[in-house]
């Protein structure tokens, strides 16, 4: 059994000026407050919020600690956690996790496949917060989506980080992912896919394309 690591100082960012740390905590909990205010525009406040926690939720993992502090100098190269940073910049996945946490958490909502939808949605904005938006479909017919969605854990990291996470993030997070944030989401998914809009009937077409672009905007709100 993994030892929970939740007292231990989990680092998000240090400051090249002056070595400054940011707890992944802070750095959590400051994004979500900006991301909430950003998705309000689009009253989707508690979406914002939830992609805005998650986002970075896989600096939780070792891989990651190691990785940061290694670089920062704050890990002595004698040490046996210490690792090359410079050959794994931009190679320790820590987006892939609260994609597969938003995802579980929502996807067993409803019976119409509403969770899968807004699931997907939170974890497409999640999972390329780095990248810009993901392909679902890639241009050779690959389900991009789900091919990130069931990354192995061992390179994800998912339950590691389940285990190190501050409880006070984890707790805030169940929270915010349940049927309130559902309904928000759900509401304005309907008012962009009416038949009828502005006195003109609305192609499926372009009821897809409104959706998507609605979902760039809460990507922009991360």
């Amino acid at each position: 059994m993994m030892k929970n690591q939740s007292n231990k100082l989990h680092i998000a960012h240090v400051r090249a000026a002056d070595q400054s740390i940011q707890s992944l905590e802070t750095h959590l909990l400051e994004v979500a407050e900006i991301s909430k205010k950003l998705a309000a525009k689009i009253n989707v406040p508690e979406a914002g919020e939830l992609i805005g926690l998650l986002h970075d939720f896989g600096k939780y993992s070792a891989s990651f600690q190691n990785y940061i502090q290694s670089a920062t100098e704050l890990i002595d190269q004698d040490n046996d956690d210490y690792v090359n940073a410079g050959a794994l910049k931009g190679k320790i996945d820590h987006s892939t996790v609260g994609a597969q946490w938003v995802w579980e958490a929502l996807s067993k909502y409803g019976k119409n496949g509403e969770g899968k939808l807004c699931g997907q949605i939170l974890a497409l904005c999640i999972a390329s917060h780095h990248s810009g938006l993901i392909d679902c479909l890639k241009p050779e017919g690959v389900n991009g989506f789900k091919e990130r969605i069931n990354k192995d854990d061992q390179r994800s990291h998912l339950a590691e980080c389940k285990q190190n996470a501050h409880p006070f993030i984890s707790d805030k997070a169940l929270n915010l992912a349940g049927k309130p944030l559902l309904t928000g989401m759900l509401d304005q998914i309907k008012l962009l896919t009416r038949t009828e809009q502005h006195g003109q009937i609305i192609s499926e077409a372009i009821k897809q394309f409104y959706v998507g672009f609605w979902t760039r905007f809460l990507f922009s709100c991360l």
